[in-house]
């Protein structure tokens, strides 16, 4: 269960798992809420999981495939919320999974609930991040922490998709760090383009100097660091693909610089050996997908030494700044990063398929674990809301 199929990581993921997972033999319903006006959507449809009808699915038996439950969204929104988590029980007691695999705060939040309701076997948690520091104001992180902590202890298994994301959880006190098991994400690969054709594609000259950040435009991804160390960099451009509430401001920010505002670009993956370097600006992240796509590419990475961007970093080669040093840190991150090129063999560990085994096992051993005496099934199912 996925809170909304936006641009980002975490739809990337579920979509590659549930190819990844079918290969295996492991059927899976991808359930999510619906994308809200002015955000980027990346349907699962389009990407080779067919879409479903909710009476197709709850008049019984299990369905592969994708669910859209309309009430489901980001918002606080307590009356959508209990509809959404409502449909899904009715869903799970028809389709009778054997795991339900929740990713994000809101899908976690509602779909654990309906699996206990539903009394699923194996319920496994996924965080891809988390918005207990740095997204609201102290109270209300608080609250959001103590409700993670109740979720934590009543889920079978929790996942992160990086060691320091899951030692910031334990940290916040979630959950003992002993708890979580960390599973790199599942980045499926893609046709990266010749540097020509994309260079031609995104219009930039074929000897520029061209230096991608590739960000949600909100203020956890701190674009503005980008922006002024841009600035610093002189002989070298920007581009900012992604769209947001705050690409206006950015925009203006921006003026009389050699930075380009792109906008979302869906297949941004495929673009990315147009450039020199990547750079992460980001606060804090799960670990962002774009420096293993960007790796593939032949790009190396630069950005700063914060929670997901430096195990990222170590993965596939790159550049760190200190979070102290500010836009300063970073242009020097990026001019290091502009003379080096990642190994070939970088992303190797993001393969959906070893994604896809590491959690077959978690619930394999989850399931063992509670049900000592049941013998395996021929066909594994799993819902991940």
């Amino acid at each position: 269960m996925l809170t909304r199929p936006n641009e980002g990581g975490p739809t990337r993921q579920a979509i590659a798992l549930w190819h990844a997972m079918r290969a295996r033999g492991v059927a899976t319903l991808l359930v999510t809420g619906r994308v809200r006006a002015g955000e980027t959507a990346v349907l699962p449809s389009a990407h080779g999981v067919p879409a479903l009808e909710p009476a197709a699915v709850q008049r019984g038996g299990f369905v592969a495939g994708w669910l859209e439950l309309p009430e489901l969204g980001r918002a606080i929104a307590p009356w959508s919320d209990w509809r959404a988590g409502r449909s899904l029980v009715r869903v799970l007691r028809a389709c009778r999974p054997d795991v339900v695999h929740t990713h994000t705060s809101k899908a976690g939040y509602v779909g654990r609930r309906a699996a206990w309701a539903a009394r699923v076997p194996v319920v496994v948690h996924t965080f891809h991040g988390h918005v207990l520091r740095d997204y609201f104001p102290p109270p209300l992180a608080w609250l959001l922490a103590r409700l993670e902590r109740w979720l934590a202890a009543r889920t079978d298994e929790l996942v992160a998709v990086s060691a320091s994301c899951a030692d910031e959880l334990a940290e916040l006190g979630v959950a003992p760090r002993a708890r979580f098991a960390v599973v790199a994400p599942a980045v499926p690969a893609i046709a990266v383009a010749p540097r020509a054709e994309a260079r031609a594609r995104l219009g930039i000259p074929p000897d520029a100097r061209r230096v991608a950040c590739v960000a949600r435009l909100v203020p956890i991804k701190r674009v503005e660091v980008f922006l002024a160390a841009m600035r610093l960099l002189p002989g070298v451009g920007g581009d900012v693909i992604g769209d947001g509430s705050l690409r206006d401001r950015l925009q203006a920010a921006a003026a009389g610089a050699d930075v380009r505002f792109l906008g979302a670009i869906p297949d941004a993956g495929r673009w990315l050996g147009a450039y020199d370097a990547v750079a992460l600006s980001g606060r804090r992240e799960g670990l962002p997908l774009v420096a293993v796509e960007a790796a593939r590419a032949g790009v190396a990475v630069a950005g700063f030494d914060v929670p997901g961007v430096a195990d990222a970093v170590a993965a596939v080669g790159g550049e760190l700044a200190a979070e102290g040093d500010g836009a300063a840190g970073l242009a020097a991150a990026i001019r290091r990063a502009l003379a080096r090129r990642p190994s070939p063999d970088a992303a190797v560990a993001f393969d959906p398929a070893q994604a896809a085994a590491a959690l077959i096992d978690l619930y394999e051993a989850a399931r063992r674990r509670k049900c000592p005496l049941a013998a395996d099934s021929p066909g594994r199912r799993v819902v991940q809301p």
